[in-house]
């Protein structure tokens, strides 16, 4: 049998005593979800960066924060935000910092606007005084021009038929693209005619324009692609890419001049072009939420590559581009 030997002794333990052990250094794991910062989503046959909104405003309803028809928006450099409300005659004027309401004016709401019928479109008149363009729709197309307060200061274009969509570029013209009949107009700040070019053979649908004050670019839903003008009316280039470009409904460019794509097709997409002639995307994007038609886009004119939305849904929403 075995024999413990002679040095052999059992030393009892106070179940009582604290542990002396070593100290072990713990290495915090980092969660999963951190490690790829950037989401990215397969989607129309390439991947895109997911984008969550960082805030949205408006509902359906009179109210001062709600929408009847936000046919478009537009940035102010003095910070605000002016999104066009077609149904209820007016605009209203929010802080595009946190949403709030500040004003509105228009048919009914201010003097010298009871002209103002269904306004369409709008757009700031960029290093002035925050002047606005606004285009009305059928039945009375005409243009207005506005004070950032909602003063009358004239209007003209009275002979338009089916504008679509307006610019106005640092020399303070106003261009003007009409759909179905693809006409191109080039007005002074006073509203004289400088241009006017029939634009039948380059374009099939036209939604949206922009201007680096060189080149006019539009973009065609139907043509799946952004053709860039010279202001004679030349066709410069066509911008046109598969999976990316599909069924462009917006275009805006940053200061920066880069080329920023937006189109509806199942969804929210965002395609960014460098300035140089458009020939390097610089980034893809999606939404995290499947949004409703995107009826217009503004962007802040500063470094941050903000846009604001204007949405079927009677809200607006406002995305931040990581360029």
């Amino acid at each position: 049998p075995y024999s413990p030997p002679d040095n052999f002794f059992i030393e009892s333990v106070d179940l009582w005593s604290p542990l002396k052990l070593d100290p072990v250094q713990l290495i915090p794991v980092p969660d999963r979800r951190t490690l790829n910062r950037t989401e990215t989503r397969y989607k129309n046959g390439s991947y895109r960066q997911i984008l969550k909104s960082i805030r949205s405003l408006g509902e359906y309803g009179d109210g001062n924060n709600a929408f009847r028809e936000p046919n478009s928006c537009a940035w102010l450099e003095c910070g605000k935000l002016a999104v066009v409300d077609t149904n209820a005659h007016c605009i209203k004027i929010f802080n595009s910092d946190i949403g709030q309401f500040e004003y509105s004016f228009g048919r009914g709401r201010t003097l010298g606007c009871q002209n103002l019928l269904y306004p369409y479109r709008i757009a700031v008149v960029p290093g002035g005084n925050d002047e606005l363009v606004v285009i009305q729709r059928h039945p009375r197309p005409q243009i207005h021009i506005f004070t950032c307060k909602g003063e009358f200061i004239h209007r003209f274009g009275q002979h338009l038929e089916k504008p679509r969509a307006l610019t106005v570029d640092k020399l303070h013209r106003i261009i003007v693209i009409e759909s179905q009949i693809q006409k191109l107009h080039i007005f002074s700040f006073d509203g004289k005619i400088l241009s006017l070019f029939n634009l039948n053979e380059q374009l099939i649908f036209p939604t949206s324009i922009c201007s680096n004050n060189s080149e006019i670019f539009i973009s065609d839903n139907h043509l799946h692609s952004i053709k860039v003008f010279s202001y004679h009316g030349q066709l410069l280039r066509e911008i046109k890419e598969d999976n990316y470009i599909m069924f462009p409904t917006n275009i805006k460019l940053n200061i920066k001049g880069q080329l920023i794509v937006i189109d509806n097709h199942q969804g929210l997409n965002i395609t960014v072009y460098d300035e140089y002639e458009q020939k390097k995307r610089l980034g893809a994007y999606t939404a995290r939420i499947c949004h409703s038609q995107i009826l217009d886009v503004a962007i802040e004119s500063n470094q941050k590559n903000i846009l604001h939305l204007a949405s079927k849904d009677y809200r607006v929403y406002t995305y931040q581009i990581p360029l």
